[in-house]
């Protein structure tokens, strides 16, 4: 638990009023665990998570409702005032919870990772804590579908009478504001007044045509609002763009770009996505999903992706060309273009010239997963090639792994171990030009895992032979791995 003492020691100071020193320490503490987001930095993980669970239940215990909501309106851990709020909805206190709300209207922390709220400012993903509080009252937990009620309308009536007007809180909140004229009315002279962009996309929903050149009056500020009201009057607009991006270093502002472009499904449309897959931007190929305009099914948890046939062409062509290939695109125009002769050259010519160790942001459907290319929804495509094609790709990538212990995800994403089996002599090769002690021992592992024993023993020949020269450097961790090996197998090396 080193890594939980050195967190709660550089914990910010919180200065609770009326609350006694345990019960401040035991909230600190809370705080501190709750921070610590990534397990793997946990030597125990099952008991460090009884230990938050207790400390909770603990702080609880020492207090009452009146306590929770007098905490909650100090500057208390974001922490914790989570946690107040979970303890409020556990026990259906709402009339509470709008209070609460109410009472800390102009609150602006920051709370990432928001789950559903989608902003537009610098921290992508972030939302303001009211925000949250807002959702939570107003959205049903097990369908994500907005609950058209009173609550809803006193708490945006009591937003927009309030002063000043939050207008974070207003952008992250904007998706659940009726599309009414009061509130167009104001947003509109908020953002006008304030040069507040991140409301454009409420005053585009309208899709008035006056307001075409207040939207474009805000340059790259407005792709989000144009998103909204692709209206062809905006293409002039967007042309002066296509430079400036076709280099930019920012691949958000880029691809924000090429979103925006992707949801006018017209000709004119067509010749600013010709001139960035006509380009060498490096950036190309993860810019494919983007063509995509994707709506998103609350009630199943997942995006459905809908292309414009326009943008077909270039889809079909990343496969080839930067070894993107859209499960969507595939299934419902590939093959329906392309006979079958055709579509397994076409599977095969991809697959051939794709790098196993380009990893998977390549992949529309698994974007930002960070693990070999040949995975999920490629092994898929793989595995319709006739047998000659298939072994030959699956050799090619075996001999192609960079990390030898990626091995493992390779044999897992394939499943397929008559295939592992002829590929005996390709893995055998891989083997022998391995020069990690722990790349191999990884391999032998892995080996043993799946049940592959002559491939196992082989590989067990190789740190055999590498042994000497590890044991004579001066590599402390490789040489007590090979120690730890040898014991765990029983073997002597």
């Amino acid at each position: 638990m080193k890594i939980f003492i050195l967190i709660f020691l550089l914990s910010p100071f919180f200065a609770f009023t009326q609350i006694n020193k345990e019960l401040e320490f035991e909230i600190k503490k809370y705080d501190s665990l709750s921070l610590i987001g990534d397990s793997r930095i946990i030597d125990n993980f099952d008991e460090f998570v009884l230990l938050r669970d207790k400390v909770e239940t603990s702080i609880l215990s020492k207090t009452n409702k009146s306590d929770l909501i007098s905490f909650y309106r100090q500057e208390i851990p974001l922490t914790f005032r989570k946690l107040i709020i979970q303890k409020l909805f556990a026990d259906k206190d709402t009339a509470i919870v709008v209070q609460l709300f109410k009472a800390t209207i102009g609150r602006k922390d920051i709370v990432t990772e928001s789950h559903a709220i989608r902003n537009f400012d610098p921290e992508i993903g972030s939302i303001i804590y009211n925000g949250e509080l807002f959702e939570n009252l107003t959205i049903n937990p097990k369908t994500y579908e907005s609950r058209e009620s009173a609550i809803k309308d006193e708490l945006l009536n009591f937003i927009f009478a309030s002063e000043p007007l939050n207008e974070n809180l207003l952008s992250n909140i904007q998706y659940a504001i009726p599309l009414k004229k009061e509130y167009y009315d104001a947003i509109k002279k908020l953002v006008k007044e304030k040069n507040f962009p991140y409301l454009l996309k409420y005053i585009a929903k309208f899709k008035k045509q006056e307001d075409i050149e207040f939207i474009k009056s805000f340059g790259d500020k407005s792709f989000f609002a144009i998103q909204e009201f692709p209206d062809e009057k905006f293409i002039p607009f967007l042309e002066q763009f296509i430079e400036k991006f076709a280099g930019d270093e920012d691949f958000f502002a880029y691809q924000n770009y090429l979103r925006t472009v992707a949801e006018f499904c017209s000709p004119k449309a067509k010749i600013l996505v010709e001139k960035i897959f006509n380009s060498n931007n490096p950036s190309r190929s993860f810019l494919i999903s983007t063509l995509s305009r994707s709506t998103y099914d609350f009630k199943n948890e997942l995006f459905v992706d809908h292309y414009c046939e326009l943008y077909y062409p270039y889809i079909k062509d990343a496969w080839i060309n930067d070894g993107v290939l859209s499960n969507y695109v595939f299934e419902n125009y590939t093959k329906k273009m392309l006979n079958n002769d055709d579509l397994a050259k076409y599977l095969y010519d991809g697959f051939k010239k794709i790098k196993i160790n380009e990893f998977s942001a390549r992949d529309i459907d698994n974007e930002g997963v960070e693990l070999p290319n040949l995975y999920q929804t490629k092994i898929k495509f793989l595995k319709t090639l006739n047998s000659t094609m298939y072994q030959e790709i699956v050799n090619k990538y075996i001999l192609e792994l960079d990390f030898l212990q990626h091995l493992n995800f390779f044999i897992k994403f394939l499943d397929d171990r008559q295939a592992i089996l002829n590929a005996e002599d390709a893995i055998k090769m891989r083997i022998d030009k391995e020069e990690n002690s722990n790349y191999l021992i990884y391999a032998a592992k892995t080996l043993k895992q799946f049940d592959y024993k002559e491939l196992f023993d082989y590989t067990v020949k190789a740190i055999k032979k590498i042994k000497p020269k590890v044991m004579q450097g001066d590599h402390d961790y490789s040489q007590e791995q090979i120690k730890i090996f040898e014991k765990q197998f029983d073997l002597s090396l």
